[in-house]
């Protein structure tokens, strides 16, 4: 057991792992094409991803959840060890946030995303990167996602909103197994494109933006309006139906 997740910890040192880094950073970019002189904190497992995205002047700073995922080689100086549930920034501190590997094991994950969107801006966006629930463990062995939880787009919808979120935009990515997905940047490119055309809803990993929205988690009262017929057949309170005569009936 220990092999193996010593294993799936050194997988961004690896060819295939630096592959998918670059896939995702693409997918990334797309999301935030523009992130100058924005400050991006990064969640979970997600240091090998934030040179991804930005220039020179993004500032860029991970918080890593175990000692395990601490590598700060990828961010000399900027990455520290936090408590999920009590991330140690201001409140609206950061403009943008990215989650990766953030839920291994973890049952309720509505108390880190609520954590996360407490430093989060009002106008600041966060990006959540997850296995799909059909199958994208399967595909994503020997890589920290296959320990990850697992979600659907309606369920994770669910737990955003939960959390005071609400998401926007959805993207999907690593439609076949990492270890024939992710051998170049170029194939993973191409296999990605012909699965949402061919296959879409089936890519591996679920990436959703979303914003903060106070109001999410509050049921909406619906006021259904009375059909015709029903109209007719109700009078107005403190009236009679009357007669053409003019008396009551």
């Amino acid at each position: 057991m220990q092999d193996a997740m010593s294993r799936e910890e050194s997988f961004y040192r690896t060819p295939s792992g630096k592959v998918c880094v670059g896939l995702l950073g693409e997918r990334m970019r797309w999301f935030w094409p523009e992130l100058k002189n924005l400050a991006v904190l990064g969640l979970g497992g997600a240091t090998p991803y934030l040179h991804a995205i930005g220039d020179e002047t993004t500032l860029r700073i991970g918080a890593c959840f175990a000692r395990s995922q601490a590598d700060t080689s990828f961010l000399p100086g900027r990455c520290c060890v936090a408590d999920p549930a009590s991330l140690p920034f201001e409140p609206q501190k950061f403009d943008r946030i990215v989650l990766v590997h953030t839920l291994q094991g973890r049952e309720n994950p509505v108390s880190l995303l609520r954590a996360a969107a407490r430093v989060l801006k009002d106008d600041g966006r966060l990006l959540m990167v997850v296995p799909s629930r059909l199958g994208g463990r399967a595909r994503l062995r020997r890589t920290p996602f296959a320990r990850d939880m697992a979600f659907t787009r309606p369920k994770l919808r669910q737990v955003l909103a939960a959390a005071m979120l609400r998401a926007e935009q959805w993207d999907e990515a690593v439609f076949l197994p990492v270890s024939q997905a992710c051998r170049t940047i170029r194939r993973g490119r191409q296999m990605d494109i012909a699965g949402k055309v061919l296959c879409p809803g089936g890519g591996s990993l679920i990436l959703v933006e979303a914003v903060p929205d106070m109001y999410s988690a509050l049921p909406l009262s619906v006021q259904r309006k009375k059909g015709w017929l029903a109209r007719m057949g109700m009078s107005t309170a403190g009236t009679a139906a009357t007669s053409r005569s003019g008396k009551a009936l």
